[in-house]
């Protein structure tokens, strides 16, 4: 089993602070947030002298600047998701030119931090997904019929640098270069299927994993996984396996 990512938060709002440590996000996806700074510059001592993998930086200048923090994390090589507040509005693009993976506007949900983490882990992790994210595509890839090995490994690298987005046969074209039309017919011809067999499909794999964990409740496994609904997600998951969400996961216990 890999060592949790360390991760530092820095932010000068105490209260804040301690809530965003406290979250279950960090055990949930392999991170472990020990590591905090009440200043800019107590972030750049940190990242001087420990081992750090992700940062979260919540900006609050002068005390708190993430743009202190960005600098260290562009030196360093060292993902970071920056937190503003919501009037920052359209100043958001300077973040991403000073090398931040995401940002995301205060207060952030737990859906949207969620997606903002597993973009920065994809980073850390040098564009290896999580454990469970990784069985799934195994399974998903299965039971595909073999098809050109270019075609295959490419439809792999999607998938592997998706995890927490939805992907949509549109946006698989695009990554192929591909017009919408042919891909899908390409798609079929390679693999037996069309990519939304294959990607409701994988999905549902990852479902089974995020529920053999029973770390995340089935809304929020529905919402990570991109479905309309909890009521879509589950049909869609008894129609696949026989059981809904809740029956499969007691079935695990």
């Amino acid at each position: 089993m890999t060592a949790p990512i360390k991760v530092l938060l820095a932010e000068s709002d105490t209260v804040r602070l301690k809530r965003y440590k406290s979250m279950s996000l960090w055990r949930e996806l392999g991170m472990s947030a020990e590591n905090t700074a009440s200043t800019a510059y107590e972030a750049v001592k940190i990242l001087d002298n420990e081992e750090i993998g992700l940062v979260v930086a919540v900006d609050r200048p002068p005390v708190s600047s993430a743009d202190i923090v960005l600098k260290k994390c562009a030196e360093k090589g060292i993902p970071a998701v920056v937190i503003v507040p919501r009037t920052e509005g359209a100043g958001i693009g300077r973040y991403f030119s000073m090398g931040a993976c995401d940002v995301i506007a205060e207060p952030p949900s737990r859906t949207r931090l969620r997606h903002a983490l597993m973009t920065a882990r994809r980073y850390t992790l040098k564009d290896q997904a999580g454990e469970e994210y990784c069985r799934a595509a195994e399974k998903a890839f299965a039971v595909l019929k073999r098809g050109d090995q270019g075609f295959i490994s490419k439809l792999k690298e999607l998938i592997v640098r998706s995890e927490g987005e939805t992907v949509t046969t549109g946006a698989a074209a695009e990554y192929f270069r591909f017009n919408r039309d042919y891909f899908g017919k390409l798609f079929k011809q390679e693999t037996g299927m069309t990519f939304n067999s294959f990607y409701n499909n994988f999905r549902i794999e990852y479902a089974k994993e995020l529920l053999g964990t029973g770390r995340l409740r089935v809304c929020e496994i529905s919402e990570l996984l991109g479905f309309s609904s909890v009521d879509y997600f589950t049909g869609v998951f008894r129609r696949q396996t026989g059981l809904t969400p809740t029956g499969y996961r007691a079935a695990c216990q």
